[in-house]
């Protein structure tokens, strides 16, 4: 049963070697998957030279989503990890989620030690998901996981809440990816963050002008 670990990474070379070892050492089941922006030319290199590190080019949108879809369309693997370059997975995470997965359930959120939603199990930032699932994530449109039209925020909340409404989403406290990240005190502030973070405004609108999707019958 092996998944498909999908992590989007932009300028942050130096974090791919640690990671992939990470989640290769975390789970028998990993495979390791860089979704890379053409242009990054030094997370390529870094992806070519780490031993388990598989390299895909983002062909869709220059975003978290549009690098998590193109992921999911060059994968085949039953399982998919929407992941991050700033995580740490935590012994059996996997097993722990997976076992969560039977009908109805198609997504199964992990903890990310962080996010005071997700450790109440009512919202997760990283998420296992089916494969079948993987290409109807998003409520008014087939074929792909995550909505584009975000620059980077509010897409997971999309995908959970619209999963939550459809029954499919259960959390799974047990399975700890750890997000390290700025907010929690785990990490420093680098220009990937403040590119992620420019457009938290717009995003947040964007994502109330959807929310009647996942709201209304």
């Amino acid at each position: 049963m092996p998944v498909a670990i999908l992590i989007p990474t932009y300028h942050r070379a130096n974090k791919i070697a640690q990671v992939t070892l990470n989640a290769l050492d975390s789970t028998d089941h990993a495979n390791v998957y860089f979704i890379v922006e053409p242009d990054d030319h030094e997370s390529i290199s870094a992806v070519v030279g780490t031993v388990g590190a598989n390299l895909i080019l983002n062909r869709r949108k220059a975003n978290y989503a549009g690098a998590i879809n193109t992921g999911v369309i060059d994968t085949d693997e039953p399982y998919v990890f929407a992941g991050a370059d700033d995580l740490n997975f935590h012994q059996g995470w996997f097993e722990a989620a997976v076992a969560l997965m039977k009908k109805p359930v198609e997504v199964v959120g992990t903890n990310d030690l962080g996010n005071p939603s997700v450790m109440l199990g009512d919202h997760a930032t990283h998420y296992l998901v089916s494969r079948n699932y993987a290409t109807q994530g998003v409520a008014d449109r087939d074929g792909i996981m995550l909505h584009e039209g975000y620059d980077h925020n509010w897409c997971d909340t999309e995908f959970i809440r619209t999963a939550r409404w459809r029954g499919k989403f259960a959390p799974c406290l047990k399975s700890k990816v750890e997000h390290m990240h700025f907010a929690w005190g785990k990490a420093r502030m680098d220009e990937t963050y403040v590119k992620g973070i420019s457009n938290e405004g717009i995003d947040s609108r964007l994502f109330q002008e959807r929310s009647e999707l996942w709201t209304t019958q």
